[in-house]
């Protein structure tokens, strides 16, 4: 098993430091070295964050069940959950690297078995002091439940048979005999990643809606059809707003975007009753459909997690009309409406969106909010300060001035720019749309499983540095330079990219600062150099736009640049490259240009 990537760990640490350390009980010990009660305080803290997750206890409550110190005689945390009479006893290890282990398991049992014996002379203050609160417990508990949490490689088979040593013997004190569970409960890396993206989900909306000429079609996908008042639609609007249409291909565009939108509003302004003649209808998918009582065909339907998946338009269209207009009477307008039981973030949900979206005009960019990914990737850049937009139609108007704003085309051409690939600073000039196709193989190569928010930070940071460099460039220079600078630049930007792959790939956030001061002198000398090439080539009698505009040119200028720069171009290596052709490679001059990449001297 995967230990938690440092990605999460630095975003679990944050919110330890954060949010737990504060409502801890005080250290026994302090006069301990300050790195030690740093270290001893985290790990205290994530046994909070483990009762917090596990069981949806307060923050608060979940800090002040820790017992952890220094001398803590195997027991991190101790929680009596009354409503279900269990008695939680907690063992953690915030170690990334390491198992947790036989010894790790021994030290939890037998301090689990003090406890048992209630030994409370046995353990530190923080037990002692709870004495009468324990008491109560276990003359109250029906259940006495082990928990390992961990952040590393795994639960070690060992650890497991220890531990099964206790939980196993039924002559065990006699007072906890049948109370204490055979089962260990885990709480390992995946489950923290888990809970700490669902911090950033939008939220699951669970309603209801009334349906008239219901119809339900079991059978292979249990679907309800049925009319619904646009009203009662607005109504699902104005509650959950969002979270209505968070696996939307789009979001409502307004009515200023779309001639869709205000003719919806002007239908509901001037006929509402031959609004369902003139609309599509809405599709919405559910985790769980529920028909109340009612007539054979009006039903109202109990709804868990509903999801708008076709139709944001219409509803969202609406519930603006009726803000806008609270005198106007819509109660005759209706829709129809198709409720598909189906996960909206699973496979199946995710087809059905694509294919019910497919009869209306959307870009190929607008599929990427079908790929999971781009959502784990809003949640977590999220914790990082930034806000992530990969639905195109609704990015904020200002979002190519702010910096905490990051869109889904700038993050594809800043990831683009660190690939090997001869061909990407072509396409980024000239042809885009390859990596907005979510199932090409250039958005894949991009969005990969292993992407980190802080390395998409960074990358974005890269491209913003070096875009807004170039474009001062060249408007403060005249003639075929400047025009170079603003045609060139993804030219320029991979190269120097080439160079930050190291850097650029670690774990923190680079500050703004750091940037600066990375980037500013390799940028100009990597300019200088980049123009030095370019310059004879540009000048025989071709526009410097028209150069761009060829693949084999933009290519060669590319190997050019990268083998000056580098200083390459003499090394018989990268000569011996050259001279190998090999039609199995999958884009021009493959050989040439991952040894250029991998000799590019790091920054």
């Amino acid at each position: 098993m995967p230990a938690l990537p440092a990605n999460f760990l630095n975003i679990l640490k944050s919110k330890l430091e954060t949010d737990f350390v504060p409502l801890l009980p005080e250290l026994l010990n302090k006069q301990r070295p300050k790195a030690d009660q740093d270290k001893k305080q985290l790990s205290r803290a994530f046994s909070g964050f483990v009762l917090h997750k596990m069981l949806n206890l307060g923050i608060a409550d979940a800090a002040q069940s820790v017992v952890d110190d220094f001398d803590d005689n195997g027991l991190d945390a101790i929680h009596y959950e009354a409503t279900s009479k269990t008695l939680y006893l907690v063992q953690t290890k915030f170690r990334e690297r390491d198992q947790f282990d036989e010894v790790d398991a021994i030290r939890f049992r037998n301090g689990a078995d003090l406890l048992l014996a209630q030994r409370y002379d046995r353990f530190n203050a923080n037990v002692q002091n709870r004495k009468a609160e324990l008491d109560d417990a276990f003359d109250e508990a029906e259940r006495i439940q082990l928990v390992v949490a961990y952040i590393g490689t795994g639960f070690s088979a060992h650890a497991n048979a220890a531990l099964k040593e206790l939980t196993e013997n039924v002559d065990h004190h006699e007072v906890q005999a049948g109370r204490l569970r055979p089962d260990i409960a885990e709480y390992g890396p995946e489950k923290v990643q888990a809970d700490l993206l669902a911090e950033q989900s939008v939220g699951v909306v669970n309603d209801s809606l009334r349906l008239s000429k219901w119809q339900h079609l079991g059978g292979h996908r249990d679907t309800h059809i049925g009319v619904a008042l646009v009203s009662d639609l607005v109504a699902l609007h104005q509650t959950h707003k969002k979270a209505l249409y968070e696996r939307n291909i789009r979001y409502f565009l307004g009515t200023r975007e779309s001639n869709v939108n205000m003719s919806i509003q002007d239908t509901l302004r001037t006929a509402p009753d031959e609004f369902f003649y003139l609309n599509n209808g809405v599709t919405a998918l559910a985790d769980q459909v529920e028909s109340t009582k009612g007539t054979k065909a009006d039903k109202r339907l109990r709804l868990r997690g509903l999801s708008v998946i076709n139709g944001a338009q219409t509803i969202s269209s609406a519930a603006e009309f009726v803000a806008q207009n609270p005198g106007c009477d819509i109660s005759n307008a209706k829709v129809l409406v198709t409720i598909i039981k189906a996960d909206s973030e699973g496979k199946f949900g995710r087809s059905v969106t694509r294919a019910r979206n497919h009869q209306n005009p959307v870009s190929t960019g607008n599929f990427a909010s079908l790929d999971p990914r781009q959502e784990e990737l809003r949640r977590e850049l999220a914790y990082l300060g930034y806000s992530y937009h990969y639905r195109p139609e609704a990015t904020p108007r200002n979002a190519e001035a702010s910096t905490s704003i990051i869109t889904i085309e700038q993050a594809l051409k800043a990831l683009a720019l660190f690939e090997v690939d001869s061909r990407y600073p072509y396409w980024l000039k000239n042809e885009i749309s390859r990596f907005q196709n979510a199932e090409s193989s250039e958005y894949q190569a991009l969005f990969t499983p292993t992407l980190t928010g802080a390395q998409l930070v960074n990358k974005v940071k890269f491209f913003r540095f070096v875009r807004d460099v170039l474009a001062s460039n060249a408007a403060a220079t005249r003639g075929a330079e400047g025009l170079f600078y603003k045609h060139g630049a993804f030219v320029v930007a991979a190269v120097l990219a080439k160079r930050c792959r190291t850097r650029f790939n670690e774990a923190d956030v680079l500050q703004q600062a750091q940037l600066n001061t990375l980037l500013s002198a390799p940028l100009d000398q990597c300019r200088q150099a980049c123009w030095d090439k370019a310059r004879p080539l540009v000048g025989q009698g071709r526009s410097v736009l028209s150069y761009f505009q060829n693949q084999g040119s933009t290519v060669r200028l590319l190997d050019g640049c990268m083998s000056a720069i580098y200083g390459l171009e003499q090394a018989e290596a990268y000569q011996a490259v050259k001279q190998v052709a090999d039609r199995r490679e999958t884009f021009p001059q493959e050989r040439v240009f991952r040894y250029l990449a991998t000799q590019a001297p790091q920054i």
